[in-house]
């Protein structure tokens, strides 16, 4: 097998087998040794990572016959022999005519180089170190895989320690380990890990193990990790993305295999009708694969965080700095991050501050030399936004990121003068950088002008909003918000203090309520990148109607069919629109029961548009796999809450347990329709605030809430219909004081949804959102095997004429299509890409667009 050429080392390990005057063809020293000194010299080459091939093809210089260039390596003879003819038809030829030496060894390099990276499509490690583990891998194993990392480990069966390596592909878990005549070779997909996850060495001693389990019940345990966390953080990453494509190869192949599935371009955008990025999700050569995993795990952190759009990736990072925002006296010590449209700044207190600016509505910024609270002498970045409020980021003189910072923005903020010059070329006002037709859309900017705010074509405008507004106090609530986003911007310029958290969670005005859920969710970001999207989405719909159109219909009259503006053409006509248009824009996932319940509900305090790209933002990042066809995200996170009940409610899911009560009867619902259909609207609707500032984790506290307020009389449920008797009396009182006879004035007006928020963050914050993402992603791995095999087992249930095939053969052949089904996803993929890069490297179109 030929390698990328690199420097070799003449040996008395190796004697020559053939040669020419510039090309030998070596057999190592150990394959003919003795059995024990064969045993030992392998054993040791194992442990030092050192184990040569048995042959080797190296080229040597003319004049030179200690300088060697390896060029093939082999376990067997008869591969060496057919490269060395190879060589001899087409290199050997040549190199003969050749007169300088220098000349010949360049041809050969450069000869042998072309035909490696050919091959295959292979990425070819820079690092030599990388390249020779690459190699061995592929060697050992058999491969044709870009090896990601490898370490130094020992994988223990009982008593015994294998001490060896450990190697991670794209695609597959090794370890191979030679000791004393003892080898030992373990190798299986990614994709069969069942369960992941840190462990201590069978000893106890160390915390330096990893347990990985595969769905045919294997156990393995891999002990002697000097690089634990970082081996494990790759490894929870890589099949993080192997499960995304199991999911998406399998789930969805059947149900959009008919005429009616939607393809979109590749080169185009669909969400922007502009050039998309030519380099997203392409693989930068420069760096290695394990660093390219590891920013990308980075990148999705980072929007998690902040709850920006997917296309963001995070470009620099100022770790240690102070912001000063008007007219506050607080100092907020923090991180300034800056990602490809936004600066992101995060404290580290508890009660701290957020901070989301778009390039977009920067006006001014400027370096300046000042002070900071304690005299020492600092740089200032001061950020005007275009309302003029500025902000300053405070960075010590000796933070060489500081640097680093500015001059990733300044090539960003030169970015998006080009895309405003192709815009205003190509005559067209999608760009994301145009603010003023935007900020129409937004009622924050009438409040604050003091125009009325209910000029949003929202449902709640037509046919009034719920609940009360004097037992609301919707008066004084707007009041209060008027006050905060005229001192602490507004929009897509809001700085986020603790006291912005506050007003969300005693409750939103109703003129005011969608806005905040999509700047809360981040959804205004995406809606602010595409604009004149959904209006694309509509037209399309109504040219053509989806696959979807059908489904949707029935369930149209069955969306929150008390509230007045879904008896009417109106409201139904624009929840038809909205989810319509949905399933045109994912056509993985299409449409799905509950998604009616959530977008009707969004629908009488949103417009259209920003109900759509609020959806969008559920379905991908808040409640990821709630709605697919097999709801994997909501039986994962319905595995979870169990697993949380069990831990902070021992009792009471012991009880559950001995009566046989399915708790997901309830919860499922709470989940999938985010309690819409389970409380009193009024009292949902104050969930969903929670729901969009705090993200998913406030489903599990609030959920955990119920059980313990009503635990007493769930303890006393012997079926499931006691368990739902019990949960729905308790909704219906919501509205009832919990403490009546109290002597405190104010704990008389508490009522019981009063109680319900204080029990889900006062008993379980402890639950928070990294939390959850750590639960998912341990969870992940069983619950997506437990999908495949129920489909699995539906499939074959439901099959008609077996053509004279057994049950196992039919399984094994479903087994067979969708691994092969798997792997042409990939390499579409892996296509898609180059051919994208192809395209970069003639046009150089590098706009970022989302």
């Amino acid at each position: 097998m030929f390698i990328l050429p690199a420097p070799a080392e003449p040996s008395a390990f190796w004697t020559d087998v053939k040669h020419t005057e510039n090309f030998v063809l070596q057999r190592s020293v150990s394959s003919g040794v003795g059995t024990v000194l064969k045993n030992f010299l392998a054993t040791i080459q194992n442990v030092l990572d050192t184990k040569p091939p048995s042959y080797r093809l190296v080229y040597r210089h003319a004049q030179v016959y200690d300088r060697f260039i390896l060029l093939a390596v082999s376990e067997s003879q008869d591969e060496i022999d057919m490269d060395w003819k190879w060589l001899q038809d087409n290199i050997m030829p040549v190199v003969t005519e050749l007169d300088d030496p220098a000349e010949r060894a360049g041809f050969v390099v450069t000869k042998i180089r072309f035909l490696v990276s050919a091959e295959g499509g292979l990425d070819v490690p820079a690092d030599r170190k990388m390249r020779a583990a690459t190699t061995t891998f592929r060697q050992t194993f058999d491969v044709n895989e870009n090896l990601v990392n490898y370490y130094s480990c020992a994988l223990q069966k009982g008593l015994m320690m294998h001490q060896g390596w450990l190697y991670l592909s794209e695609n597959y878990f090794c370890f191979y380990s030679y000791i004393f005549g003892s080898e030992t070779k373990v190798m299986f997909q990614l994709r069969e890990i069942k369960d992941l996850s840190k462990a201590k060495s069978m000893g106890g001693a160390r915390d330096d193990a990893i347990e990985v389990t595969t769905k045919d019940g294997q156990n393995y345990w891999f002990s002697n990790l000097f690089h634990r966390d970082e081996t494990f953080d790759l490894l929870s990453q890589l099949t993080a993305n192997t499960m995304k494509q199991v999911l998406r190869s399998s789930e969805y192949t059947t149900q959009h295999s008919g005429p009616h599935h939607r393809h979109t371009s590749s080169a185009i955008n669909p969400d922007t009708r502009l050039p998309m990025i030519r380099t997203t999700g392409l693989r930068d050569q420069s760096r290695s694969l394990a660093e390219q995993i590891a920013q990308q795990r980075r990148n999705e952190e980072f929007r998690g965080e902040f709850g920006l759009p997917g296309s963001e990736s995070l470009l620099s990072v100022i770790d240690s700095a102070h912001l000063v925002i008007p007219k506050s006296v607080s100092i907020y010590g923090g991180r300034v991050y800056l990602s490809t449209s936004f600066v992101c700044f995060s404290s580290r207190d508890f009660r701290g501050c957020r901070i989301i600016l778009p390039l977009a509505a920067v006006r001014r910024i400027e370096r300046l030399n000042g002070t900071d609270g304690n005299g020492v002498m600092c740089y200032e970045l001061v950020i005007t936004v275009w309302h003029q409020m500025g902000v300053v980021f405070k960075v010590p003189l000796e933070n060489r990121e500081c640097d680093a910072w500015c001059d990733a923005l300044r090539g960003q903020l030169k970015d998006m003068v080009e895309e405003q010059r192709f815009a205003r070329e190509n005559r067209t006002a999608l760009t994301r950088y145009m603010l003023k037709p935007f900020l129409k859309t937004c009622a924050s900017e009438y409040l604050l002008q003091g125009k009325d705010t209910t000029y949003l074509d929202c449902l709640g405008k037509t046919f009034g909003f719920p609940g009360d507004p004097k037992l609301l106090k919707e008066t004084s609530k707007t009041r209060a918000w008027a006050k905060y986003l005229s001192d602490y911007g507004r929009n897509l310029t809001t700085i986020r203090r603790a006291e912005f958290d506050r007003l969300i969670r005693v409750g939103l005005p109703n003129c005011l309520r969608g806005e905040i859920w999509e700047l809360s969710s981040g959804a205004m970001y995406l809606r602010f990148q595409n604009r004149g999207v959904y209006e694309k989405y509509v037209n399309d719909y109504l040219d053509r109607p989806g696959p979807y159109a059908e489904e949707i219909e029935k369930d149209l009259n069955r969306s929150l069919p008390e509230y007045a503006g879904y008896q009417s053409p109106e409201g139904i006509d624009a929840l038809r629109r909205v989810l319509n248009a949905y399933s045109l824009r994912d056509a993985e996932l299409g449409y799905c029961q509950a998604m009616n319940i959530i977008a009707s509900t969004l629908l009488i305090y949103m417009t259209e548009e920003q109900a759509f790209w609020t959806l969008t933002v559920m379905c991908d990042r808040l409640v990821p796999g709630y709605y697919s066809p097999s709801m994997y995200g909501a039986s994962l996170d319905q595995a979870i809450f169990q697993a949380l009940v069990e831990d902070t409610m021992p009792m009471l899911a012991q009880s559950f347990k001995q009566h046989d009560i399915q708790l997901s009867i309830a919860c499922l619902p709470w989940f999938l329709t985010l309690f819409v259909n389970s409380m009193p609207l009024v009292y949902a609707l104050r969930v969903l605030d929670c729901f969009f500032l705090e993200g998913p984790k406030i489903l599990f506290q609030i959920g955990l809430a119920i059980l313990k307020i009503n635990g007493a009389e769930l303890l006393d449920a012997t079926d499931d219909g006691t368990f739902l008797f019990v949960l729905k009396n308790y909704y219906q009182t919501l509205g009832d004081l919990a403490f009546p006879e109290s002597e405190n004035a104010r704990a008389r007006q508490v009522t019981r949804f009063h109680e319900l928020l204080y029990v889900a963050y006062s008993d379980f914050s402890l639950i928070t959102q990294p939390k959850i993402e750590e639960l998912r992603r341990s969870h992940q791995l069983r619950i997506v095997h437990s999908v495949q095999e129920f489909s699995k087992r539906t499939f074959l249930r439901n099959v008609i004429d077996s053509a004279g095939f057994t049950k196992d053969q039919l399984s094994l052949l479903y087994d067979r299509y969708y691994t092969v089904l798997f792997y042409s996803h990939a390499g579409r993929n892996k296509a898609v890409n180059q051919q994208q890069a192809e395209e970069a490297a003639a046009d150089k179109i590098t706009l970022d667009i989302y």
